[in-house]
């Protein structure tokens, strides 16, 4: 290589910097073309340019992250809490599984518990983080974009799952001795051997006539759902449509049994009585109810059936539990049927509800559950005004995005994303009518879809993941 200058070049180069007395100038070095075209060949350095962004399907990477949320406990020391030493076994094995995962803690303090996390470190003390615009990832101080949370809806409000869910993509679990090692075990393990195939699917849609919501159920939800899986030449979609008068739990059983659907759907009513019998009630929560008004019980289907990785979305009411109160509360007429059921249903208390606890308990478990914790009313899925479904969002997360294959969790952001929309549609409502104008109806269309939208919930860990389709596998 040459040492002699370059004879197109100037002979002094000026810099943008001020000594005070001249501008900085001076001439190039003799080793100036050797600086220029040193390291020729290579991989050029970064210098300035940002880090290419994580991949947020990937939660293993430490950017994007995966943490466990368990109750705060005073009467442990700081290092015991960072290390987990108080979760179940199978949950302090799957912490051994995942390296780096930092283990946050749930404080019920008036100050936190609407807002932060908080994690302890095993030398220096604890660190409350907020949900809302902390860094991302496992490092010191930040918020994982996946969140297990393990406890019961008791100990850990469904609101402040609810809350998380705008931020990241949460599970729960609630299940305890043998069924918790068995689930973790397939989810350490990745299911294997696993009977349930990405290739089959099998969309369950009650329809008791026009006038009855699980007819606008249906349509809106399950018909679409239904309609991507099938225009998919990969997937088996296997339709039982009520207003065919095929949506009974006999003819569900027997799908599940024969095509060992990866993913199932179902769209009705849920069990949520009889008042009268609170007991009832509670062992019947949130059941599927069928075209002949007979429900979808646990054990009939685990008799018919393996779960062993399914992933199962029943939008129906109370199919993932109920609460204490219901975000409802107030909106009703005093004394009507509905404001009899919330009653009802608040007056149970904050529980899971059976057939997910049974499901993902089972001995080849399910992947993951999604239910609600409240019923949907028809306003929520098709705009009272205009009739427009308000439902796509749902098709796209269970269909062009659980099939990319995405992790459950983050195959939800958009139906997540709306609550958000939404509230931020009443608040501009809000301020309207505090100006005078009529606007009493934005208010109320908005909040009741923003808080139909929350109470959607996923029970069972966020990252799980179909098989991928064959296409998908091969990069096809």
């Amino acid at each position: 290589m040459t040492d002699v200058l370059a004879p197109d070049l100037p002979a002094t180069v000026q810099a943008n910097a001020w000594t005070g007395e001249t501008p900085a100038a001076g001439p190039l070095g003799r080793e100036s073309v050797r600086w220029a075209l040193q390291r020729h060949g290579e991989s050029l350095p970064r210098l300035l340019a940002p880090e290419a962004p994580a991949d947020p399907r990937d939660w293993r990477d430490p950017r994007v992250g995966w943490g466990l949320v368990l109750p705060d406990d005073d009467a442990l020391a700081d290092d015991v809490k960072a290390r987990g030493e108080d979760a179940p076994e199978p949950l302090r094995a799957l912490l051994a599984s995942r390296p780096g995962s930092p283990v946050l803690r749930y404080r019920p303090s008036p100050s936190t518990r609407f807002t932060h996390l908080r994690r302890y470190y095993e030398t220096h003390g604890a660190q409350d983080i907020a949900l809302s615009a902390s860094a991302r990832g496992i490092r010191e101080g930040a918020l994982p974009r996946y969140l297990l949370i393990h406890g019961g809806p008791d100990v850990i409000p469904w609101e402040f799952q609810y809350l998380l869910n705008q931020a990241c993509a949460v599970g729960r679990l609630t299940l305890t001795g043998a069924a918790l090692e068995r689930y973790v075990e397939a989810l350490i393990g990745g299911w294997p051997n696993s009977t349930a195939r990405s290739t089959s699917s099998v969309v369950w849609a009650v329809d008791h006539g026009p006038e009855d919501i699980s007819h606008l159920m249906r349509e809106t939800i399950a018909a679409r759902i239904q309609a991507g899986l099938a225009g998919d030449g990969e997937i088996g979609a296997r339709y039982l449509d009520g207003s065919a008068g095929d949506a009974t739990r006999i003819r569900l059983c027997e799908a599940l049994a024969d095509g060992h659907p990866g993913l199932v759907v179902t769209t009705s009513h849920g069990k949520t009585g009889p008042l009268s019998d609170p007991q009832e009630m509670l062992r019947d929560l949130g059941l599927p109810v069928d075209g002949e008004y007979g429900t979808v019980d646990p054990v009939t289907v685990l008799d018919a059936w393996e779960p062993d990785g399914a992933i199962w979305y029943a939008h129906a009411c109370c199919s993932a539990g109920s609460d204490g109160s219901s975000i409802f509360s107030g909106l009703m007429d005093p004394g009507s049927q509905v404001e009899r059921l919330l009653t009802g249903i608040a007056a149970l208390g904050a529980h899971v509800a059976p057939l997910p606890e049974a499901l993902l308990g089972a001995p080849k478990p399910l992947r993951a559950f999604v239910g609600h914790v409240e019923p949907t009313f028809d306003w929520t899925i098709s705009h009272p005004d205009t009739g427009q479904p308000l439902t796509m969002s749902i098709k796209e997360a269970f269909y062009d995005h659980l099939f990319q294959p995405e992790p459950l969790g983050l195959a939800l952001r958009e139906p997540y994303r709306h609550v958000g929309e939404f509230y931020g549609q009443r608040d501009a409502a809000y301020r309207a009518f505090d100006r005078g104008e009529d606007v009493e109806a934005v208010a109320m269309v908005t909040q009741l879809a923003a808080r139909d939208r929350q109470s959607m919930v996923i029970l069972g860990d966020p990252t799980v993941v179909l098989p991928p389709l064959p296409s998908t596998a091969t990069g096809g």
